[in-house]
């Protein structure tokens, strides 16, 4: 044989995935010739391409620059959060500095060869607000804020007292000459115990006043700053004189009450913060990220888009991104509302907090951390807590105005009586005007209303995307009703049982005792109404999960050798179970119905079915009665097919709108109507308030 004159064996090449990294011997290109290991990589790789990631511009950035996230408190309002950027970006070395009041940080890049953490954190600090760097831990600012409140509430109720006693003193006609002494030291006394209320108390609302002031536009802090620490300055003026009213209790008294508005503020965001901290908390801190060698455990912040990330049954997927690898059912509860599950496929895209029931994935990565769909959520839920209301900004515009003309008047006020009555008279009567103009009642019950709603919603489970819901909600005329979760109940229920053998009983102890293993949440549903039943259950001698399918077990039973089949139809139909006319007309009824089946079977044919469905929630029909009963009109949205909306619109009596998607149920909205749903994907409707 001439080996010269043979073929030359072609071999297969290891090539790389441009994305994932992992090797493949079936490369697939793209248009620009990168190579994947699979189409989800392929995909992935376009989707990213379509919105990359935008770097820093590092051109202006000095060499030995660096970063720094000084977390703050403090802060009284978004004034305060722009004063202490603008120190920042003015001080010597600092590159950049952006603040957020919402999540009460400092970004910072500086040149390190002109200042440093500590000068940064000292600079914050001059101004009056807390700083504390990464390594060290931030001090309680709601704990400290209660002890100040606690400490000015004394002080204040102090000189109410004292206060209230020398008024009535001098309208009982009970002032003499030989008391006099004993008035001024309670005077004194008072003028003692209001200081502690301005420092402790006064300093915040002093700070966003003069924030305020500064960016040229005045705002209710900065009319309260006026009215406050005039009436304080006019007190201390006539106590030094020894004539003239004293106003100390009037000023304290005023700080004390807009504390008692940030107090709740506080409580509110507390509250607020914890709900969509439950939201994130839904997906995972850590994942399992595929590599070419041994698969890693990384922490989810470490993850990046296009990493191939490994999903094991009963775990929730940690990133937003398409199945490369695995089938199975997902429960996607968290973001629909709707209790079935999905089955997923190769190519299917898939959610973070989305909880995979019983496939094996590898998924790629398109979205982690807050760039997925849950993070999204809750970053805009957490924005809209401190996101300003229609009204409140109409407070801050009349603010605006009202500011510079009270100081006007003022301004005349005293001009006019300088001449009439001289100095004293003219700063009494100015000073007055400006306490006056103050618009107490506007600047406390308009926060403090606003903020106290969203606190009972949030405590009743209800997050507001923004408080000018609240002023719309005032408006409403028609609500809409999302069907799942909102008027029906979950979990799922076992509603019927068809059997064709006529040992229903039987029947619900086989299919339960091999479902008992299952941790899929109709195989819960069914188990439960087992034991409702009071059906002993039996432990299987074998069980295996078949993803997207359902699951199979035998039990040590004598009448029940052969394999016990629980799942779709497609099981069935895989498993070449014989299935009768009856269970079929019987299974497509329930389905019509808008009922899931689960199918079941062995010795060669399908034995039975149950039907799973929701309930009606207990409150549900008197929450429909007292709605109607106020004058609103009423009208269900489901995705359900027409014959279960027909069903679901006899049980509640109010008409039901079916087969809508999330965007045709937005549709429907009209002026002067709500959106009632527990799903995310609710959302869009639900924010179209009108």
């Amino acid at each position: 044989m001439n080996l010269a004159s043979a073929s030359p064996i072609k071999t297969k090449t290891l090539t790389t995935c441009s994305l994932c990294g992992l090797t493949t011997l079936h490369p697939l290109l793209n248009d620009n010739g990168d190579v994947f290991c699979c189409p989800s990589c392929r995909e992935v790789a376009a989707l990213l391409a379509e919105s990359p990631v935008v770097e820093q511009n590092q051109a202006q950035v000095p060499e030995r620059s660096e970063e720094v996230i000084l977390t703050l408190g403090g802060m009284w309002c978004s004034s305060c959060a722009w004063l202490v950027s603008e120190n920042l970006k003015r001080t010597k070395g600092v590159v950049s500095a952006e603040v957020s009041f919402i999540q009460q940080q400092a970004n910072i890049t500086f040149d390190s060869s002109i200042t440093n953490h500590q000068s940064l954190k000292k600079r914050v600090r001059t101004l009056g607000y807390q700083a504390t760097l990464p390594n060290e831990k931030p001090r309680d600012e709601e704990e400290s804020f209660f002890t100040r409140l606690l400490i000015g509430g004394v002080m204040v109720l102090h000189d109410m007292i004292v206060g209230g006693g020398i008024y009535v003193r001098e309208l009982m006609g009970w002032a003499t000459p030989e008391t006099a002494w004993l008035v001024h030291f309670f005077q004194i006394m008072m003028l003692v115990s209001s200081l502690p209320v301005l420092i402790l108390l006064g300093l915040p609302i002093l700070r966003a006043g003069f924030a305020s002031l500064l960016r040229g536009q005045p705002n209710i802090h900065t009319l309260i700053m006026i009215g406050t620490f005039s009436a304080f300055g006019l007190s201390v003026r006539n106590l030094i004189l020894g004539h003239g009213g004293l106003y100390f209790d009037t000023a304290t008294m005023l700080i004390f009450l807009v504390s008692i508005g940030r107090w709740l503020e506080m409580q509110a965001h507390k509250s607020s913060n914890k709900a969509v901290s439950r939201l994130l908390k839904q997906i995972p801190d850590q994942a399992m990220v595929v590599t070419n060698g041994q698969d890693s455990v990384v922490n989810v912040a470490e993850l990046k888009p296009g990493m191939r990330v490994r999903v094991r049954p009963g775990e929730r997927f940690p990133v937003d991104g398409l199945i490369a690898i695995g089938e199975g059912d997902v429960d996607e509860s968290l973001l629909t509302g709707e209790p079935m599950p999905v089955t997923r496929h190769e190519g299917d895209k898939v959610q973070a907090g989305t909880i995979n029931l019983d496939g094996s994935f590898e998924v790629i990565a398109t979205a982690v951390g807050a760039s997925t769909t849950a993070g999204q959520i809750g970053r805009l839920l957490h924005e809209a807590l401190w996101a300003r209301s229609p009204l409140e900004r109409m407070v801050d515009k009349l603010s605006a105005w009202m500011t510079p003309l009270a100081l006007a008047l003022a301004a005349i006020a005293f001009l006019i009586w300088y001449s009439i009555g001289g100095l004293e008279t003219g700063m009494l009567v100015a000073l007055s005007v400006l306490l006056i103009a103050c618009p107490c009642a506007l600047g406390l019950a308009t926060p403090l209303t606003l903020w106290l709603s969203l606190e009972r919603a949030a405590e009743s489970g209800v997050i507001l995307r923004s408080t000018s819901a609240l002023e719309r909600l005032a408006k409403v005329e028609r609500i809409f009703f999302d069907k799942t979760g909102t008027l029906s109940q979950l979990p799922m229920k076992v509603l019927e049982i068809k059997e064709e053998r006529g040992k229903k009983k039987e029947f619900l102890e086989v299919v339960a005792s091999v479902e008992n293993e299952s941790e899929h949440p109709l195989a819960k549903a069914i188990v439960e109404y087992a034991k409702a039943q009071n059906i002993e259950l039996v432990k299987p001698i074998s069980f295996k999960v078949l993803p997207a399918l359902g699951i199979v077990g035998q039990l040590p039973v004598t009448n029940y050798q052969s394999p016990i089949h629980i799942g779709s139809a497609r099981l069935m139909s895989a498993e070449g179970l014989s299935m009768s006319t009856e269970i079929s007309q019987q299974a497509e009824a329930w389905k019509v119905a808008g009922r899931i089946v689960v199918y079941a079977g062995w010795e060669g044919q399908v034995t039975g079915i149950l039907a799973l469905g929701e309930t009606i929630r207990a409150e549900a029909k008197e929450t429909v009665l007292q709605l109607q009963s106020r004058g609103f009109e009423l009208c269900v949205l489901t995705g359900d097919e027409a014959s279960a909306g027909a069903r679901w619109q006899k049980a509640l009596g109010i008409p039901v709108s079916a087969g809508l998607s999330p965007d045709e149920k937005m549709k429907r909205l009209s002026e002067n109507s709500a959106m009632v749903g527990d799903g995310i994907n609710d959302g869009p409707a639900r924010s179209g308030l009108q």
